[in-house]
């Protein structure tokens, strides 16, 4: 056994599939097949087993993927510091959500970044399940995710399903968010329905068992009659709260920095269930790096400077 050993079975899990696997792998299917018999006669246990949906790890084989990917995350980071001529490189993953608050700790963290190095950072704002996927194939080492607390039995099953370690990062009710010269920004109070006949901006390419605020604070006949814009990327949002005034959006409490800097307020708005979490994931066995741990913290620190200055709101208008 050895380390081309592991990687193609890795390539196997990924794929489920032999001969995908082998075409990813540049090298032919019965080679392939011949490397995992082989490998499986080593260990003394069946890594795989054929099914109607391909070729699916068995339980053994699960626990012996989860070792060969911990190995080959351990190598690949060795390989990562000296691959240049010898010079260090820094070396960064994560993939999370739309959410300021995330973007904002983001750049404060490569601010901080030792520069006169290599550096290769991949940052990717997507949807949960496309970076549980992301976690899960070691394409991002690190993850956070977003999803409401109703869904939390369906995501906390297909993490375990991954193989995805996890950890609470923030509890939050959404906030709503106007540019300064939206009608409602000023007002004391104001309810979903008070919302109806302005255009609601979301991301588009939700795909969990979710639905959206108004949905759930409307009838079904109201539903029919609301305004939306799906955007696919967070850079538009704010272009159209700043240029189009009564446009709104539902997101997780922002720093004021950034509501200065577009000229937005956010709001708390009564809406029943609609508690989010954002959860920090990472492949099970994963050791963070000293860059990881950095992002964390100061992710953790934009957190709760939020926190801090919501609740010194409170307690001036008490």
């Amino acid at each position: 056994m050895n380390l081309q050993h592991l990687k193609y079975a890795v390539e196997v899990e990924k794929t489920g599939s032999i001969t995908q696997a082998a075409e990813n792998l540049y090298m032919g299917q019965p080679n392939l097949s011949k490397a995992i018999k082989e490998l499986e006669n080593t260990l003394g246990v069946a890594i795989f087993k054929r099914t109607s949906k391909g070729v699916l790890p068995t339980a053994q084989g699960q626990e012996f993927l989860r070792y060969a990917k911990s190995i080959l995350d351990q190598v690949e980071r060795m390989e990562e510091l000296y691959r240049s001529g010898g010079e260090k490189r820094l070396h960064f993953t994560a993939s999370v959500p739309r959410a300021s608050y995330i973007t904002h700790a983001f750049a404060q963290f490569v601010a901080g970044v030792d520069k006169s190095q290599q550096i290769d950072v991949n940052f990717k704002e997507t949807n949960s399940v496309d970076t549980i996927h992301s976690v899960a194939e070691r394409e991002s080492k690190l993850g956070i995710i977003r999803y409401q607390v109703i869904h939390e039995h369906y995501f906390q099953n297909l993490l375990a399903d991954k193989a995805i370690d996890r950890r609470p990062l923030w509890d939050f009710t959404y906030r709503v968010l106007f540019s300064k010269r939206h009608p409602l920004a000023s007002a004391k109070s104001f309810t979903p329905d008070d919302l109806q006949k302005y255009v609601e901006i979301l991301h588009g390419d939700v795909t969990v068992p979710s639905l959206s605020v108004m949905g759930r604070a409307q009838t079904k006949e109201d539903q029919h009659a609301k305004k939306k814009i799906r955007i696919y990327e967070r850079g538009s949002q704010f272009d159209l709260l700043c240029q189009v005034p009564d446009t709104f959006m539902w997101v997780s409490p922002m720093p004021q920095e950034v509501l200065d800097r577009y000229g937005l307020v956010q709001r708390k708005c009564d809406v029943i269930d609609f508690r989010m979490k954002d959860l920090l994931i990472y492949p099970e066995g994963y050791r963070f790096s000293a860059l990881d741990e950095a992002f964390i913290q100061q992710v953790e620190q934009v957190r709760d400077e939020i926190s801090r200055k919501e609740r010194e709101k409170r307690e001036e208008t008490a």
